[in-house]
Order: structure tokens, then C-alpha cells, then sequence
């Protein structure tokens, strides 16, 4: 459910659903509001008040769930002030068991805001890592809204906001010898922080507002295609009874349930939007019959889902995974906050297809798109635009009198930023992160090439060439066997040289192959990733590099990068080490990389950029066999466009509505 409280019709419209929901299963307890029941040995169910189409029925928040263990009580959801002091109530009757932890199942007030009560017992508050994010930065603010005017809620004016404790990213684990509770992170649902409660011992799974049993969905902070695979994934568990934030109890099949829903619904809304039907007709138009039977209400009622889900697929609703999977967020950036903000009226774009065309007149309605053909034509329409996507010149920064913002459609900026536009009010944006990946698979394929001696190629099948007696292919194979050393990556150490977007991608792939990787960044005091061993400044590369038997090649050219890999970098690593570099050749000195790879001070390396690009075709590296050369091809792949799209999409749509825009670059630093 959401975290902010509505007025008693808005709960009736957003929130609530019918008490009867049905369920499936003889075996199934029926139980009335607010009763406690033990659904097995030291497991609680408190079936909280709830109903989508009677008034009369008060919306007690969230189901509850505790289990007792030899020496403590374990809580699952927090609920509202009120209703947490109603569950220390119920426990109390039952143990005098300290409660020792509190599991939010995600960041909503209904879930989470009684926190500070069960805080009072001596309870800590775990979270998934997305759902302490909320609470701590969005929560301040939601937590005091909840409690104003006529329709906040008292229990609420009178606590407060207590942010959780302990954080999880993926799975966290509390046993002794009576109970065993796994907190699963399975992907973003109903919230990007939804939390599972897995009861092994009795094949329960909690599920919060993830999975409901009736017509409870709020999508409002939801990815829906996500969901589905969140669903996909839960049904993989041992599963006896689903025990949902929301609704009666249920058997395995509720989770099918709440998929098939968003699979019906999104495949019909598609349907829809390719016929070309508006909002309003497609409203009208959703049929699902079964979800009556399900809940008690038609689907067609559930509009706030609907709209959702229509934003979703028209790029009216930012994509989740741009900020989530690849960590693409706001930067400075002109707003309507600002007092000398005007709407944009008119954006240069490239000669896009006619369909992308009608996606950004779908999301900002009120401009003119202008289509050119190339650098030269978007200087000339720039003249009277407040946008540029997919060229950024010289000329056009001159000419865009009026440009408040230009797109490009790559990462590296380095011949972007020119003089003019550090000089100018222009925002830039790029793909960075975008593109990790694509260029993070390149960079173990390079790797992979060299370590596994992919590079010398196969030998020729038998031929007779004359009178000559044919090639004897059995020698030719061993002959080549011979002649190659395969390595593997287990228990080495990598060195990624730049953590962002991609070095990440890079990093966590190598900690999937059983690689201990270090990092080199200028930020080194970000937060650690568990796949990181450690992160040291620019200023201990040359520390860092004999520790090393891969280096691996991830930051921007910047005028500090430029040449950083030379002589002295080379004779620090290694003998027996790779290297691999699929960021920019510019970032290489490669006569050193030559001179290195002759004298064996490095055992090989993986290029995918190199200086020049292309190399000249008589050029050393071409015939070195200890060197694999693939011809700038990280970028690409057709997920990575698509990425790239809905990117532009959505800045197009921020910038038309006056909001922050993503992929912010910093002039000065140049990227």
C-alpha cells in the first residue's frame, strides 16, 4: 500500500478490496478481522481489516506475522503506530518473549510507520537496502504529510519516522534450533524494496504488498514488468500457505494469480496502444474476467492500475531500471521550480522513425519536434530550439541562442565538450552507466580470449594441394594444444581502473567468476559493493598495480586520463598480467603498450579501442599473438538502444515538464 494516508474514499478507491476475496484449498483457515491465528508451530497471522467496496469496514493496515524463536520474537511488518501497538498487544498474550526485530516488507506507512512503537520494546528494524533508502530520504517528509489535515492520521501525529537498522541487499538469515527465517529480495514489485519472509521449516511465504490476495494492488511505485518475473521467481520456493500483506490467507496458486493479472493487463494495454486507442477507451476496454471471481471487483474498476501500467508502456512513467539496475539519476539541470523556467516550445531531434516520433509527442505534447539529417542541419534549426538530441557541435552551441539542453547518444564526451558549451548555460546530458552491460560482456570476452587461448584460432581441415599429401589435421590439432596455456580467472584479482557504470558491470561479472576485485577511482570513498574488495584514489595505482593480474581499463578520457597508461604503468605490473582496456584508446600510450608486450613485461592484451582508431593496417599490434583486438564493438547491442531510447525518452518527457534531467554531465570534470 502507499505510504501516504488518504481521506476514507480515497483509501476506498486506492487501497482497500473486498474481505471475501476467495481462496483456494480445504486446508485454508478462515478467519475474521483483526483475529490472530496460529497457521503453524510458532507462527502468528493477525487478518487485518480491509475492503475495496464498503465503507463501513475500517482499513486496519497491513497484515501481521511473528514468529517466536527460543529466545525472541521476529515481526513482520510494522504496520501504522496504532496497529503496531495492537500487535504487541496479541504477542503479549502469547510470550513474554522479548520482540527483537522487526522485518519492514517495504517503505509504505502501512508496512513500515509503526516502527518507532516496536523501536520501544528494544526491536530492531531490518530492510531491504532500496526500502531504507525510501525511509531515509523520502521518508521525512512522506511520514509528516501522513499525519496532516483532516485525513492524516493521529497515531501518526503522535510518533515518529524510525528508519531500519540492519539492511540486506539480496538475503538475510535468522535461525536457531526451533526456526529458520530467510528475507529474500527477489526484484522490484510493488515497491523497488519489497522484502519476502520465507519460513522454510513450514513452507510459508510472506509476501507484503508484493503478492495480495484481492484487489489491494497499488502500482503507483511499482515496475509491472518486473513484477511478473518477481512473481516467476517466488513461485520457485517450497510453498504451502502464502501468507499476503493484504487479504486472507492463501495456497501457491495466489502468486500465479497476482502474475496472470499484470500479464493480462499489460497484454492487453499493448494491444490497445498499437490500435492506436487513447486512455479513455482503453479504460473501458479491459476485460479480465477471472479477476472478478478472484477479488469481487471488476478489473476494469481498477484504474489507478490501469493508468499505471498505460504509463509504462508510453514512456509516461520514468523506467525503474535506468536508476535501480544501471544507477542513472538526477543531476543540475533548469526546472519549473526555477523563476525564469519556460516550457519548451521546440527540440531538434535526428530523422527518427515515424513510431519513435509519436513517443515523444505521446510525453510532451505542446512541442514541435524538428527532424534533421545530420550535425550541419541541427546547427541551422538550433537557431530557435531549447533542445538538441543526438548532435552536439561547435556551430550548434553558436547558433542554439535559446539551447537550454543538449542530448548526445554515447558516453564518452570527450570531443563534446568544446570551449562554447563549457562557456554556456547549456545542460549535457549522456548515456553513461547505459552502456555497462554490453562493454562489461566485451571486457570478459577479451579476457576470456587471452586466458583461455582463443586467439591462435583453429587449425585448417585436411586439404591435398597437388601431389602433396594432405594436411594431417590430428598433428596440426596437437600442435596447437601444445602451443597453448589455458588459464583460469578463479582466485585472481582484477584491477578495474574507474567504478562507474560499466567498471561496476566489469567488477561484477569478475566476482562471478571467483575473481577478487580491486578498484581504483577518484571517488574512493563511495559506498563499497559487496562485489568489491576495495577502492583506492588515483594517487595508489602504482601501488595497487603489481597486486594485480588483470587490469582492466573503465574511466572517461578526461585531461587527467589522457596517457595514463604508459612506461611506468606497464613495468608495475605484473609479468603474468592482462590487460584490457575497453574504454578509450586515448587513455593508452601505445608505443609503451607495444614496447610492454614485446618484452614481456605484461603477458598479453584485450583491445577494444586502441590510438589511433582504426590502427593502420601495418601496425605492431595486428601481429602480435599475445594481443586481441576487436573493433570498438562494446557499445553495441540491441538492448543497449533500447536503453539509449527510453533514456531520451524520458529526459524529453522531463524536460517538457520542468523536471531534473538524467545523465547529467559535469562540464569541468568531463563526464
Amino acid at each position: 500500500m502507499r505510504s501516504s494516508i488518504r481521506s476514507s474514499v480515497l483509501v476506498i478507491a486506492c487501497l482497500l478490496a473486498v474481505a471475501s476475496a476467495s481462496v483456494t484449498g480445504g486446508d485454508l483457515p478462515r478467519m475474521k478481522f483483526n483475529e490472530v491465528r496460529e497457521v503453524a508451530p510458532g507462527v502468528f497471522f493477525r487478518y487485518s481489516s480491509i475492503s475495496a467496496d464498503d465503507p463501513k469496514i475500517p482499513f486496519g493496515g497491513s497484515n501481521n506475522i511473528w514468529i517466536v524463536f527460543e529466545d525472541y520474537v521476529l515481526v513482520y511488518d510494522a504496520n501504522f503506530p496504532k496497529e503496531a501497538g495492537d500487535v504487541i498487544t496479541a504477542i503479549r498474550k502469547m510470550t513474554n518473549k522479548p520482540i527483537r526485530y522487526v522485518l519492514d516488507s517495504h517503505h509504505h506507512g502501512d508496512h513500515a510507520y509503526g516502527n518507532a512503537v516496536f523501536a520501544k520494546e528494544g526491536a530492531s528494524i531490518i530492510a531491504q537496502a532500496s526500502c531504507a533508502r525510501l525511509l531515509r530520504v523520502n521518508g521525512p517528509k512522506e511520514f509528516a504529510d501522513a499525519g496532516k489535515g483532516k485525513g492524516g492520521r493521529k497515531d501518526i501525529r503522535e510518533s515518529k519516522l524510525k528508519v531500519p537498522d540492519v539492511v540486506f541487499d539480496e538475503k538475510f538469515v535468522l535461525e536457531d534450533s526451533k526456526q529458520r527465517a530467510e528475507f529474500y529480495f527477489l526484484g522490484h514489485a510493488h515497491t523497488p524494496g519489497d522484502a519476502f519472509l520465507y519460513l522454510p521449516k513450514h513452507k510459508i511465504l510472506c509476501t507484503g504488498d508484493a503478492c495480495v490476495n484481492g484487489a489491494f494492488n497499488y502500482t503507483g511505485h511499482s515496475d509491472t514488468a518486473s513484477w511478473i518475473r518477481v512473481m516467476e521467481r517466488a513461485q520457485q520456493f517450497d510453498v504451502k500457505y502464502i501468507l499476503p500483506g493484504h487479504g486472507a490467507i492463501a495456497g501457491k496458486d495466489l502468486l500465479d494469480r497476482q502474475r496472470r493479472y499484470f500479464v493480462e493487463l499489460r497484454r492487453q494495454m499493448r494491444d490497445a496502444i498499437d490500435r492506436g486507442k487513447e486512455l479513455p477507451d482503453i479504460l473501458n476496454s479491459i476485460d479480465i474476467p477471472w479477476y472478478k471471481d478472484w477479488t469481487g471487483v471488476e478489473a476494469k474498476s481498477r484504474k489507478e492500475n490501469i493508468e499505471h501500467v498505460y504509463g509504462e508502456l508510453t514512456g509516461r512513467v520514468a523506467p525503474a531500471d535506468l536508476t535501480e539496475d544501471f544507477g542513472v539519476y538526477e543531476g543540475p539541470s533548469p526546472t519549473k521550480s526555477d523563476p525564469d523556467w519556460k516550457a519548451p516550445r521546440r527540440i531538434v531531434v535526428p530523422n527518427l522513425m515515424p513510431a519513435k516520433l509519436k513517443e515523444l509527442k505521446e510525453v510532451a505534447k505542446d512541442v514541435l519536434f524538428v527532424p534533421v539529417t545530420d550535425a550541419q542541419e541541427a546547427a541551422k534549426e538550433a537557431a530557435n530550439a531549447d533542445a538538441v538530441l543526438g548532435f552536439c557541435t561547435a556551430e550548434i552551441v553558436r547558433s542554439g541562442k535559446h539551447l537550454r539542453w543538449i542530448q548526445v547518444g554515447h558516453a564518452g564526451v570527450e570531443k563534446d565538450i568544446t570551449p562554447e558549451l563549457i562557456e554556456s548555460k547549456i545542460v549535457l546530458t549522456n548515456t553513461q552507466r547505459l552502456y555497462g552491460p554490453n562493454v562489461a560482456d566485451q571486457a570478459m570476452a577479451l579476457l576470456l580470449t587471452l586466458t583461455r587461448g582463443l586467439a591462435h584460432g583453429t587449425p585448417p581441415p585436411p586439404v591435398k594441394i597437388g601431389k602433396k599429401e594432405p594436411i594431417d589435421l590430428y598433428r596440426e590439432w596437437n600442435m596447437l594444444k601444445a602451443g597453448v596455456k589455458p588459464q583460469e580467472l578463479h582466485g585472481k584479482t582484477m584491477l578495474v581502473v574507474g567504478l562507474g557504470g560499466i567498471g561496476r558491470q566489469i567488477a561484477r561479472r569478475a566476482d562471478g567468476f571467483g575473481m577478487r576485485v580491486m578498484a581504483v577511482d577518484p571517488n574512493a570513498q563511495m559506498e563499497k559493493p559487496l562485489f568489491v574488495f576495495s577502492i583506492d584514489p588515483p594517487s595508489k595505482l602504482l601501488e595497487v598495480l603489481p597486486k594485480a593480474d588483470v587490469v582492466v581499463i573503465a574511466c572517461p578520457l578526461t585531461k587527467e586520463t589522457r596517457g595514463l597508461f604508459g612506461k611506468e604503468q606497464f613495468a608495475a605490473m605484473k609479468p603474468s598480467a592482462y590487460f584490457v582496456n575497453i574504454a578509450r584508446g586515448g587513455i593508452v600510450r601505445t608505443l609503451d603498450l607495444v614496447d610492454a608486450l614485446r618484452s614481456k613485461q605484461i603477458a598479453g592484451a584485450g583491445l577494444d579501442v586502441t590510438d589511433p582508431e582504426p590502427l593502420p593496417s601495418d601496425h605492431p599490434l595486428w601481429k602480435m599473438k599475445n594481443v586481441v583486438i576487436s573493433p570498438h564493438l562494446g557499445g553495441q547491442s540491441p538492448e543497449a538502444r533500447d536503453r539509449q531510447w527510453r533514456l531520451w525518452r524520458e529526459n524529453v518527457r522531463r524536460f517538457a515538464a520542468g523536471e531534473s534531467l538524467l545523465c547529467v554531465v559535469n562540464k569541468e570534470l568531463g563526464y
